[in-house]
């Protein structure tokens, strides 16, 4: 059974990582997906491969730090596909790693222009349109990190703190709208920005591999299609009672 037949919808980050497993497993599942991410070509090479496998795609441009920008791919989305009933906000970027004192003023405010910012900005424009369609789902791409300390993180772990929050409150706010938002929070995952330190730390082995299987007691870092699966899940009628939620897929990082 295709748990997402008749739906549409929007996944921000869509050009690699989880964001391009999300959007490929949700078009198998039966959503027409629209696909976001502030580089083209990842996005244009995702839409290609969901349409080879019979499903239905676009790609659409868009930086989420662009409030006319993220008004444009809801628009485009709506126009092509007839309306929204899923916003998935995964587009984000790395952490930086610096402490607080050593941080620039410019890798502060890129990260909670993309992490943060853009979450709220896609809410906003995308919100109106689940209303139209008789409610919806927003997942939220979180972290770990949203609610442990790290060294040398704190601009990332603050916003995605921060997202964790929010989506609390778009939670409480829209319910009455039959809209549900909840975040996902992977652990160590093999996507683009962190593949080449993950393979650089398993090929030398030693303690720094060890510590990293050790924060994940299932014994591995986890894979794109792993937190794609929880998005799925909290997209479909499967979470219909489930809001205001967060979704640890971390290997059992957080249970330590």
């Amino acid at each position: 059974m295709e748990r997402l037949k008749g739906k549409v919808a929007i996944v921000t980050g869509a050009g690699s990582g989880i964001g391009a497993a999300t959007a490929q497993l949700f078009a198998r599942e039966g959503a027409r997906v629209a696909l976001a991410d502030i580089r083209l070509e990842g996005i244009q090479g995702v839409a290609r491969a969901i349409e080879t496998a019979g499903g239905e795609a676009m790609a659409v441009q868009t930086d989420v730090r662009s409030a006319d920008q993220v008004r444009e791919m809801v628009r485009k989305t709506t126009e092509r596909f007839g309306g929204l009933d899923v916003l998935v906000n995964n587009a984000g970027v790395r952490a930086s790693h610096s402490t607080v004192v050593d941080l620039t003023e410019e890798e502060f405010d890129q990260t909670l222009a993309v992490d943060l910012k853009g979450v709220w900005l896609c809410c906003k424009y995308a919100i109106p349109e689940l209303i139209k369609s008789g409610g919806g789902a927003i997942v939220n791409m979180s972290s770990i990190s949203a609610s442990i300390g790290q060294p040398m993180q704190g601009a990332y772990n603050a916003a995605k703190g921060a997202v964790e929050v929010l989506t609390k409150c778009v939670a409480l706010d829209f319910a009455k709208h039959k809209i549900r938002c909840n975040n996902v929070n992977p652990g160590w995952v093999r996507t683009e920005m962190n593949r080449v330190e993950l393979e650089e730390m398993e090929n030398r082995g030693g303690k720094p591999w060890e510590e990293v299987l050790r924060l994940h007691p299932l014994g591995r870092v986890g894979e794109p299609a792993d937190v794609a699966s929880a998005v799925v899940y909290l997209a479909s009628n499967e979470a219909a009672w489930v809001t205001g939620a967060s979704l640890y897929v971390d290997g059992g990082y957080c249970a330590q």
